[in-house]
């Protein structure tokens, strides 16, 4: 998808929610299965996670009701591993970097276009992220959005409508002036099941 043909495709809607990774974030879901299942030598790990499918396990991390210290315990008795780190290491490898041509263009969506964020994320992959945001230039990359909505801070995820229906009011949005973003066909599914008009922007596309 061109520039041109993007910024046609939003002229009409005040307000955007853009997912995160896929998105912004280089990720690779791929990665992590690969690395996880290198781990394991009885596992397949594409049965337990990928980009479409997940176990509870992952469900309840991304929706913060388990911790990230029982989320790694947990993973790692699924793979018959005990060395959690490198559980931690693997599962983080999905995470790559926010190219600053993509911060620049949201930079100039924001001086006529209201921007927010609503990720999947878990609290082990923010951390990492946090770390990475800070060792780069982009410290102030959340600043960019009027508000930042974690799955795992709200108990909610995508691609349920409660999840779509909280941002629609906690931001007071009108859902006919909004367009949702995200690189997740159910994700997006999801989000126009509820009447919430969205754009599915997958590989080669990208923001």
């Amino acid at each position: 998808m061109k520039k041109e043909e993007f910024l046609k495709r939003i002229e009409n809607f005040d307000n955007i929610i853009f997912d995160y990774g896929g998105i912004f974030l280089n990720i690779d879901y791929d990665k992590a299965v690969q690395n996880l299942g290198a781990l394991s030598k009885e596992l397949d790990v594409s049965e337990l996670y990928s980009k479409s499918k997940q176990v509870k396990l992952f469900s309840d991390i991304e929706t913060g009701q388990i911790s990230s210290d029982d989320f790694l315990a947990g993973l790692a008795d699924m793979l018959k591993v005990s060395d959690t780190q490198k559980v931690k290491e693997a599962w983080n490898s999905m995470l790559f970097d926010i190219p600053v041509e993509r911060v620049e263009f949201l930079k100039e969506l924001k001086e006529n276009k209201n921007v927010y964020m609503l990720s999947n994320i878990n609290e082990v992959h923010e951390l990492h992220l946090e770390s990475y945001l800070e060792q780069t230039d982009l410290g102030d990359f959340y600043d960019h959005f009027e508000k930042v909505y974690f799955s795992h801070k709200i108990g909610m995820r995508k691609p349920n409508s409660e999840i779509f229906e909280y941002v629609l009011s906690d931001s007071n949005l009108d859902i006919q002036n909004t367009i949702f973003i995200d690189d997740s066909a159910q994700h997006v599914e999801g989000a126009k099941g509820m009447g919430l008009e969205a754009i599915l922007l997958e590989r080669p596309n990208t923001f």
